[in-house]
């Protein structure tokens, strides 16, 4: 398959692409040792012929087909038939390709926190999809510059310069996602958070105008260190999950201070800086609060479960990390940040 993406192959779990009667065009590595066969041996077969579940689950390619989006179905039960014995737990996730439909396999187990393969998978997905971006962003670009010239209002033209400014952030996210948690010192930059969160609200509240924002920022806080990019793509990810969660019409808290005692990250650094984003919608399921930072793991019927797992990735390339708590009314995600280097009270990031 010419036009599979070859790092694809060395991701850690099974991945498959299948045409309209779900007959399989191509596996990947994980799936040919999952299976103890060959490419050649598998592809052009059904794949429930040799992979056994329960037939609503098997239905799940059929419904990515007719609803063009992925879905997922999580706990089931998933076994080679030519293996025998019991099969292993799982989420399947079906999702629409240029020429077909993928399946992912995605093995439940023990995870440590901080997961080495949510990393290579949002990795991995960056840089399948960042070329992609690229074409339809510079043709928004100029229907957004035409726009320009039959747009009378401040409020019109401010919309403008809002698509503008966010069309260059993602065309420079996009040049950045194949080395996305590389750690290069000496890329990162000093970074006003609050400027980040203010034009993250902006643009959350331009789409979700019924959304009442409570912004609640320390001023002692200073700048952090790292891509101004990146965090703003995160902040953008959790602020957005909270608006869609409250319905586009409840209350999203951002708040900044500084929290101590916290050690952490990749270098299990300091990390002081805390940033929250706080929801009044209906919490998040007991039983999907462990693995929320997965890929692939999503409470959304038509989400992909890739933007957490992005957060998650883009905290440990700041030497930090991400954590949730949630109950019924009350959701908060926290950003932990460490301190940049040589920070002083002089440097604030009001």
């Amino acid at each position: 398959m010419t036009n599979i993406v070859p790092l694809v192959e060395d991701w850690p779990f099974p991945l498959f692409k299948l045409d309209d009667d779900d007959h399989i065009l191509w596996v990947n590595q994980a799936a040919q040792e999952w299976l103890g066969r060959s490419s050649h041996k598998i592809e052009g077969k059904r794949l429930w012929d040799i992979v056994a579940t329960d037939p609503d689950s098997q239905g799940i390619t059929g419904k990515a087909r007719d609803k063009h989006a992925a879905i997922t179905t999580r706990h089931v039960s998933v076994k080679d038939i030519k293996a025998g014995g019991d099969g292993r737990m799982a989420h399947l996730t079906a999702y629409m390709t240029s020429d077909g439909v993928g399946l992912s396999v995605w093995f439940l187990g023990p995870q440590p926190r901080e997961t080495k393969i949510g990393g290579q998978v949002v990795t991995g997905m960056g840089r399948m999809i960042a070329h992609e971006l690229k074409n339809p962003l510079a043709g928004i670009k100029g229907a957004a510059q035409l726009l320009r010239d039959d747009v009378a209002s401040v409020e019109g033209l401010a919309l403008i310069d809002l698509i503008g400014s966010e069309i260059d952030r993602i065309s420079r996210l996009a040049d950045r996602m194949e080395k996305l948690g590389d750690a290069d010192p000496e890329e990162g930059q000093r970074v006003n958070i609050h400027e980040i969160l203010r034009q993250a609200r902006r643009i959350i509240q331009s789409a979700s105008p019924n959304v009442v924002f409570d912004e609640r920022y320390d001023p002692s806080l200073p700048h952090a260190y790292g891509d101004a990019d990146t965090l703003m793509q995160a902040l953008l990810n959790l602020i957005k999950n909270a608006a869609e969660s409250t319905g586009h019409k409840g209350k999203i808290r951002l708040e900044t201070s500084f929290r101590s005692g916290v050690r952490g990250g990749p270098s299990a650094k300091h990390l002081p800086m805390q940033i929250r984003i706080i929801d009044d919608g209906p919490g998040i399921p007991k039983d999907l609060l462990a693995q929320i930072f997965q890929p692939f793991v999503t409470t959304k019927t038509d989400g992909q479960g890739l933007g957490l797992a992005l957060v998650s990735k883009v905290a440990a390339a700041h030497e930090g990390i991400v954590e949730v708590q949630s109950v019924p009314g009350r959701t908060v995600f926290s950003l932990l940040l460490p301190a940049p280097p040589h920070s002083n009270t002089e440097e604030l990031s009001l």
